[in-house]
């Protein structure tokens, strides 16, 4: 019943958004504020996650150059990066335990999910890429599609390394927050693999410039 409810909550907060996208560009990315507020909110753990993730990718996009539009797409993309958790069931989305091979699976389907259920607003169609593709791999094992290097958009890669770095500081259920050095090294042990070395580049020379800090509470940009 809570899900249900929650569900139904997240709908009209897509109906908004959609009804917003046709009237001004404040309103449209308010309303995506609250929807991705919305969608973190099924989860305690993840509260203010969307948020956070969305002010690291922007703070790693500048440092690699991107231009204000190109990081305003980027920060809505980052902001709506779960909001296929929506259709994901809430005995698997909070499961505290290791999911099994058949919960994974389902998992795996919120990137699918938020594309179609975003891709009938046209003013979001520049930031599908960084929604549907944020969980691909550099080196081909990530999913849905299992792209590789430079066949997975920029926005993704920095969407990624972003999650993986706001995952890694915050309490999870599987996992203590860690600090900012443990974060770095472990992402970094991972580039070529998993990340664009680049982005991981960027990150670093982002947080050694004092730009990006550890903010627990943020839950907007």
């Amino acid at each position: 019943d809570t899900f249900n409810h929650m569900a139904s909550d997240i709908e009209r907060h897509v109906e908004n958004l959609k009804q917003a996208a046709t009237e001004n560009h404040e309103l449209f990315v308010g309303s995506i504020r609250m929807l991705s507020a919305a969608i973190d909110e099924k989860d305690p753990y993840t509260q203010g996650h969307s948020g956070r993730v969305a002010k690291y990718a922007s703070l790693i996009a500048e440092q690699l150059g991107l231009n204000p539009e190109e990081i305003d797409r980027l920060r809505i993309a980052a902001l709506l990066h779960d909001v296929g958790k929506i259709g994901i069931d809430d005995r698997v989305l909070k499961k505290p335990g290791r999911l099994t091979d058949e919960e994974y699976a389902l998992m795996k389907q919120h990137t699918i999910k938020g594309a179609n259920i975003m891709r009938p607003l046209a003013k979001l169609k520049d930031v599908l890429p960084g929604i549907e593709l944020h969980h691909e791999r550099m080196d081909g094992k990530g999913y849905p599609h299992g792209l590789t290097a430079n066949d997975i958009p920029l926005m993704a890669r920095i969407i990624s390394v972003a999650d993986t770095f706001d995952a890694i500081t915050t309490n999870r259920p599987y996992q203590s927050a860690m600090d900012m050095d443990f974060a770095v090294e472990r992402i970094r042990a991972l580039a070529d693999t998993n990340f664009d070395p680049n982005v991981v580049l960027a990150l670093e020379a982002a947080i050694q410039a004092g730009k990006l800090r550890l903010n627990p509470t943020l839950v907007e940009v």
